[in-house]
């Protein structure tokens, strides 16, 4: 009697511990594209993979959540070029650029590459649109790809987001 209620007690824990793991909404997005500036004025990221989902969507780079609540987001820009400068990244939400979440990277050498990462827990409602923006300071500067031999493509953006409880 005693190890049935024992196992009656465990089994009720894992499934209250299950409960808690189900997944929520969530998207994994990427681009597969490089992605330069001509000119110094703001562009929007392109995303064109979507990697992994669930109620959120991504249309090459507008994100669209599915339900009401606080959201965490993050995205992490390989950033480069042919020209020394300055390379920003920043949020967008319904069009309307988002306060304080710009980020910026100094190209010090054409050719160098380095990780510019924009993030945040934002509020949003069902149908808003999350877009990245991104500038250079030079033609030439901007979110960059590279194929190391024999490995996986590193992609000029890797997105993530996912809705908290």
């Amino acid at each position: 009697m005693k190890a049935f209620i024992v196992s009656l007690f465990v089994g009720g824990l894992l499934v209250g511990a299950m409960d808690h793991a189900v997944a929520g909404s969530f998207l994994q997005a990427s681009s597969t594209e490089e992605q330069l500036a001509t000119d110094a004025s703001p562009k929007v990221v392109s995303m064109n993979s979507t990697d992994a989902s669930s109620g959120i969507t991504n249309q090459n780079g507008v994100v669209t959540v599915g339900a009401d609540g606080n959201y965490f987001m993050l995205a992490a820009a390989q950033v480069g070029g042919k020209a020394k400068g300055f390379v920003r990244m920043w949020m967008r939400i319904n069009g309307k650029d988002v306060d304080n979440s710009n980020t910026e990277q100094l190209i010090s050498e054409p050719g160098f590459t380095t990780v510019l990462v924009c993030q945040g827990v934002v509020e949003l409602k069902k149908g808003d649109k999350v877009e990245m923006a991104y500038s250079g300071s030079a033609p030439g500067l901007g979110l960059v790809i590279h194929k190391p031999a024999g490995e996986p493509l590193v992609t000029s953006m890797i997105f993530s987001a996912f809705k908290l409880d």
